[in-house]
């Protein structure tokens, strides 16, 4: 059974099996033809045998004015030595015959007899006997011509034909299956080595790529789309691995600082004013790492559950966009930012998860707050534009640089690592943020300017 686990051994059987159905098709179809033509040139050359007969009987009849010395003188001079001929009456009873006819002579039945007056000539078969009748003259009274011959000479003919094919077709059929074999394995051998090349490649050398011999024919193109997978694969392969590195690192730190904390704290006694601002500390750093986990886990299920495990309901944008502007105008009291809201905008109803729509809102604001100093604005707008509703969220703070904007939505990416890091951030909200928008099918842009601050704008569909 290993055998015809082999593509190549599959396709050539089916070659062959094809092939032989062909041959043998074609065979009777040549051995039918080649019968109905060599019994068709058979009886051509009998009628013209007993036609010439026909026409030297007639003028030696005329000459002799007797039947049975005109037939004698004919066939006597005619000769047809693979041939029987003889003369007969009106009667079909012979009246003359050639010396090579054995025996009894053969009687021609009265319905060939008449099929010969009417239409000029006839054939009949007697004991494997093919005989053509041919009237002498026109009105049928001076008898008729007749001339016979075996059907074995075309059985003959016929059996060398099916020996030839019986012969031949095996032998065509068995060169065509080694070729068709040879041009399957020639064929097929792209996709072994494809396949020697797709097992040599694990997680470490994901850059090695399989080779495209010809991207035009069908094996390249699916070479060249094993190419693009394990390129989506590296990708994303090292997109995990930086996440998980990252991730590592961020939690390290207030990991680090827990422990360091806990063991200070537990080092020696303390007062209870010394007690509290240790807790308060490790309160802080938990709080920290909580947010990280919670953000990680928002985003561990970005290429699993998005979009589709979005609790797709209607709801009002303008309610979720004044939610968030009461949440986050703490945090600008705290600041001492300014917080103003713009919304003009008639009712807007976005279909999606208002709990997601609600994070965006408030990452975009918390980001805005955290990076504007003290004194500053932020605003946010809420409009219609273009049959989409538009949510720019602008401040006055540090600004980010050209070089920067590029990968504000990258996860854990911070401009100012330090400063972030200080702030309490981890360089995921605005990454959860852009999968949101994503995951609800609209778009989000930022424009920045170094020094003076910037403007994070997002467009969502809207009914």
């Amino acid at each position: 059974m290993l055998m015809f686990d082999s593509v190549r051994t599959r396709l050539t059987l089916w070659y062959a099996a094809v092939l032989a159905l062909s041959l043998i098709a074609f065979a009777v179809l040549v051995y039918y033809s080649a019968a109905a033509i060599f019994y068709q040139r058979q009886d051509e050359s009998l009628r013209s045998t007993a036609q010439t007969v026909a026409s030297a009987y007639a003028e030696e009849f005329e000459e002799k004015q007797s039947t049975r010395t005109a037939g004698e003188v004919v066939l006597a001079e005619l000769v047809f030595p693979n041939r029987y001929v003889q003369v007969a009456d009106n009667n079909g009873r012979p009246i003359a015959a050639t010396r090579n006819i054995s025996g009894a002579v053969v009687p021609i039945p009265s319905t060939a007899l008449s099929q010969a007056r009417e239409r000029g000539f006839s054939f009949v078969t007697i004991n494997d006997l093919r005989i053509a009748v041919v009237p002498v003259a026109p009105d049928g009274k001076l008898g008729f011509a007749t001339a016979a011959e075996p059907l074995s000479v075309i059985e003959e003919g016929l059996r060398r034909l099916r020996r030839d094919f019986f012969a031949g077709v095996p032998v065509v059929l068995l060169l065509a299956s080694l070729g068709g074999y040879f041009l399957a394995r020639k064929s097929l051998s792209p996709i072994t080595s494809m396949n020697r090349q797709t097992q040599s490649i694990s997680a470490g050398n994901l850059s090695s790529r399989l080779d495209v011999t010809n991207p035009r024919d069908e094996l390249g193109r699916f070479a060249a789309t094993i190419n693009d997978l394990l390129t989506r694969l590296e990708n994303s392969f090292s997109e995990q691995q930086r996440f998980i590195a990252d991730a590592s690192h961020e939690l390290r730190t207030p990991l680090a600082v827990l422990r360091g904390e806990t063991e200070v704290a537990l080092n020696r006694t303390r007062s209870v004013s010394e007690y509290q601002k240790s807790l308060s500390l490790i309160k802080e750093e938990a709080e920290r790492l909580s947010r990280i986990v919670e953000d990680l886990f928002t985003l561990a299920r970005q290429p699993i559950d998005a979009p589709a495990a979005l609790i797709k309901e209607p709801l009002s944008l303008n309610e979720a966009v004044r939610d968030c502007v009461r949440a986050a105008q703490v945090l600008a009291i705290r600041k001492g930012v300014k917080l103003n809201t713009e919304d003009d905008s008639p009712a807007l109803v976005l279909h999606g998860d208002e709990e997601l729509i609600k994070r965006m809102i408030l990452n975009l604001l918390d980001n805005a707050v955290k990076y504007t100093l003290e004194g500053g604005e932020v605003s946010l707008r809420l409009a219609r534009q273009n049959g989409h509703a538009q949510i720019v969220v602008r401040d006055t703070g540090i600004g980010i640089p050209p070089a920067d904007q590029p990968h504000v939505f990258d996860r854990f990416y911070r401009v100012d690592k330090a400063r972030s890091r200080a702030l309490g951030g981890a360089g995921l909200g605005l990454s959860i943020v852009q999968w949101i928008v994503d995951a609800h099918g609209g778009r989000i842009a930022v424009e920045s300017t170094p020094g003076k601050g910037s403007a994070f704008t997002v467009e969502l569909p809207v009914t």
